[in-house]
């Protein structure tokens, strides 16, 4: 068995999900109004809080957002910059500014609404409905493909593999690569952890670590350790254990309605 770390208690899982909601606002009123409106929506769960662009960066690069509440004018990295380098078709922008100069530039740059500050609850649903409207067309169009995409293709050690998707038990990060562990055998690949994973289902797929990102149907059971760690065990040959980052334990809970 490969183990990572100490179990204890353990939970049997199941099944899915609400939407996974990143809030940058370096104004602490603003973020905590931001807050309470996302905690309002029940179709929302916040699962990610940034107070500058910098950090924001950091977790986008880390965890799949569904939707994003921007601020423009944020420390370090500016949010126009966010905007720009946003390669992620799966997650959807909503500026927050004071200024509406920006508003052009921000619909150009792909932001799906713009709310202008001060704003209220009314507004900010209007926003959320509209954002909501897109995440399902592109989770419909995204099952539709799919059904029909049946392989992952992965360049390796100079040879092109096509890995049947339902045999990808999980994948690891190492260092600028990854290795995907499938029924049969291990493939390291030169590719980043979230470039794998925008590249497959996400109602199948979960990260639950900056390094893991694992294949739900392999999942046996999510084992809490009295430290306040968690550990996910895999239905595999070798009953694999894999450690779950503290800021991925609820979303992952959430999605397995624990």
């Amino acid at each position: 068995m490969k183990e990572f770390g100490f179990l204890r208690s353990v939970v049997d899982v199941s099944e899915f999900e609400p939407y996974n909601v990143l809030i940058i606002e370096d104004e602490y009123p603003a973020r905590m109004l931001m807050m309470d409106y996302v905690m309002n929506c029940s179709e929302l769960k916040l699962a990610g809080i940034a107070e500058n662009g910098e950090k924001a960066t950091k977790l986008l690069s880390e965890k799949k957002f569904d939707i994003v509440f921007m601020d423009i004018n944020l420390p370090a990295i500016s949010g126009l910059e966010i905007l720009k380098s946003n390669t992620s078709p799966n997650t959807f922008f909503i500026v927050t500014t004071a200024y509406s100069e920006f508003a052009v530039l921000a619909f150009e740059l792909d932001a799906t609404d713009y709310l202008l500050k001060p704003f209220a609850f009314e507004r900010f649903r209007k926003s959320v409905d509209k954002a909501l409207r897109f995440l399902k067309e592109k989770k419909t169009s995204n099952f539709n493909s799919i059904e029909k995409q049946t392989h992952l293709k992965i360049q390796s050690d100079s040879a092109t593999f096509l890995l049947p998707i339902h045999e990808i038990q999980f994948i690891s990060a190492n260092n600028k690569s990854c290795v995907i562990h499938t029924n049969t055998k291990d493939y390291e690949t030169a590719k980043l952890l979230k470039e794998i994973e925008e590249k497959l289902p996400s109602d199948h797929f979960f990260r639950i670590h900056k390094g893991f990102l694992v294949n739900l149907q392999f999942v046996s059971s999510l084992r809490y350790d009295k430290g306040g760690a968690y550990t996910l065990q895999l239905k595999n040959e070798d009953e694999t254990t894999l450690p779950v980052g503290r800021s991925f334990a609820q979303s992952l809970k959430d999605a397995l309605k624990l």
